[in-house]
């Protein structure tokens, strides 16, 4: 391949005006400089030739999941048997980078020497990318020639999965309620399910007496247990208005959250249901520990293209909060109408947390937070890049080749 670049334009018009030169005055002077410059030509055309069609390349390292803000070291060798020198050799990774989706790497390698690099990947964003070598560049020593090719390695899939952060589980009302409720809660009165003989502690009124005089011993009734409260986390999956990496970084913020939220629920024994209203609507739902990866690879995978705005979901949801024990609110944007119908919940009975993804510390929007957290809203502001901070190490990442050793 070829680019037109000024060093290559005027080579090319002194080309033309030697030849021309040559040709109006018949003067051999003329034609030694233009045949000079042919020969310069074609040399460095022989020189990238060679070089880039004996360029054995192998990379290594390069895995198909990683958490996001892991950094991969990829080793790739490097070897040629060209004996004419070139100026440079580029190889062209893609990353899973917001800033540029493709990095250069030069590197410089004599003939026939194996020469290892390595060189950090950082995954700064969640989402499903393609990662590896795409094409490799040789140009020649003079800067005119130019010439690319694709390596013989395939590019990977690569899952850059949320992160779950350790954060305290969302207390349901047989919590709240203390021992003596949590062990009435447990079984459902409505629901006998079988007889037993009475042992020491039973309750009294649990006795069945039709049944105790016929067999002429005291046995009493067992009760089904009743489920435990769930929680309802409702991400807000609308478009997020801004910059790129802003956007990528909100919408990380977003996820984690939610996957957190569910992460400490499941650990503490509550089922978990995790509608996600977008384009596609789905849900996730678990009841035990085991089931995080799936709410993590539903985080990993989901677009912000609701058609909904975020208080319209929380009105579709209106009907469900009547056998909710508990809900998680995670949203990017916060209005009061929001704020309202968060306060609506918290007073019909449904334990409420609303976390708001934003760098907005103003007086006006934090006295909202303030006013959730007055009617009983578990209510707080959580900073993207002080929670997420995966912007540092992409950027620290274009500084991390290393030329390792030769073989």
């Amino acid at each position: 391949m070829y680019a037109l670049n000024s060093r290559r334009l005027g080579y090319g018009l002194v080309m033309a005006a030697m030849l021309a030169a040559g040709l109006s005055t018949g003067t051999r002077f003329y034609y030694l400089i233009f045949l000079g410059l042919a020969a310069m030509l074609a040399l460095g055309f022989i020189a990238a030739l060679w070089t880039l069609f004996t360029l054995r390349f192998d990379i290594k390292g390069v895995r198909t999941r990683v958490n996001r803000g892991d950094r991969m070291m990829t080793v790739f060798t490097v070897r040629h048997a060209s004996l004419l020198p070139v100026s440079a050799i580029r190889v062209h990774l893609n990353v899973p980078s917001a800033y540029a989706p493709t990095q250069e790497v030069n590197v410089s390698c004599p003939p026939f020497v194996r020469r290892t690099f390595r060189q950090v990947i950082a995954c700064p964003h969640r989402g499903v990318y393609e990662a590896g070598v795409t094409r490799i560049s040789v140009e020649d020593v003079f800067g005119l020639i130019t010439l690319t090719r694709r390596p013989n390695t395939r590019l990977v899939r690569l899952e850059v999965l949320p992160k779950a952060w350790d954060v305290a589980p969302l207390p349901l009302k047989s919590i709240d309620q203390g021992p003596e409720f949590r062990s009435t809660a447990a079984e459902d009165t409505a629901s006998p399910s079988d007889v037993r003989t009475w042992q020491e502690g039973d309750e009294l009124k649990k006795v069945h007496w039709k049944l105790s005089l016929r067999k002429r011993e005291l046995m009493v009734r067992t009760y089904e247990e009743s489920a435990r409260p769930d929680t309802l986390i409702i991400p807000d999956l609308a478009e997020i208005t801004a910059l790129r990496d802003q956007q990528l970084t909100l919408e990380d913020c977003v996820c984690e959250a939610s996957l957190s939220a569910a992460q400490a629920q499941l650990r503490a024994g509550y089922p978990v249901r995790m509608p996600l209203v977008g384009e596609k609507p789905r849900e996730i739902a678990g009841q035990f520990p085991a089931d995080i990866p799936a709410f993590s690879e539903a985080m990993l995978r989901v677009k912000f293209d609701s058609p909904y705005g975020y208080e319209q979901v929380l009105t579709l949801m209106l009907a469900r909060f009547q056998r909710t024990g508990g809900a998680v609110l995670v949203t990017a944007r916060l209005t009061t109408r929001i704020a309202d119908m968060a306060l609506r919940m918290q007073r019909s009975g449904v334990a409420t947390k609303l976390v708001w993804v934003s760098d907005d510390d103003r007086d006006q929007s934090m006295a909202l937070i303030e006013r959730l957290r007055m009617g009983g809203v578990r209510a707080e502001r959580l900073d993207p890049w002080s929670a997420g901070g995966n912007a540092e190490p992409e950027k620290r990442a274009e500084a991390d080749f290393d030329d390792e050793y030769d073989e």
